[in-house]
């Protein structure tokens, strides 16, 4: 990825060295961040619904919607701020350029308008049209890597741990923009 970055090329622009280096640090720490939070959170909702735990353990080709659904029901990243660029009117509420909004990603992955059951763990959901990576022109740069970070992380955890198991019970760090715990003590 870094590589592509440098090497990109647009009308003969390219990024500077500047640009690059925040680029690269924006991505390191952004994905960083939200992909432990997601490996924490979703572990821990797995210990607590024993039956999917289990079924997951039993067929690890259910990793890819198992990840979805860990991402929809616990997202680390829970909200995130826009401004208004244009005067609308949305549902009979008047926004003017220049508000601020917040999106609440973890309340809209939880719309029973959206999701059957949305309070359910379902690690076979589909379709599963979650918004834990953002949207349109803000669609996180790194969900492909976060989604393989992941594949990578629960496949090689369940396949290595197989007597995983959760040690004691977990705290959320007090945050509500990124939801993650503190720390997740298991025992192999």
């Amino acid at each position: 990825l870094i590589t592509a970055l440098a090497l990109a090329e647009s009308d003969g622009d390219r990024l500077t060295e500047a640009e690059l280096v925040s680029t690269c640090v924006l991505l390191l720490n952004a994905g960083h961040e939200a992909t432990v939070n997601a490996l924490g959170n979703g572990l821990w909702a797995l210990f607590r619904q024993a039956d999917q735990l289990a079924r997951l353990r039993a067929d690890p080709a259910l990793i890819p919607t198992a990840i979805e659904e860990l991402l929809r029901y616990d997202t680390p990243v829970q909200l995130f701020r826009r401004w208004v660029l244009t005067d609308l009117t949305y549902n009979g509420i008047d926004f003017t350029r220049g508000m601020e909004v917040a999106l609440l990603f973890g309340g809209a992955n939880h719309d029973p308008a959206v999701f059957a059951q949305p309070d359910q763990l379902d690690l076979a959901r589909t379709p599963n049209p979650h918004i834990s990576f953002g949207g349109g022109v803000h669609y996180c740069l790194g969900a492909p890597l976060a989604r393989l970070e992941l594949g990578i992380a629960f496949a090689a955890l369940l396949a290595r741990c197989p007597r995983l198991a959760l040690a004691e019970t977990p705290q959320y760090h007090p945050a509500f923009v990124i939801r993650g715990l503190t720390a997740l003590n298991v025992t192999v």
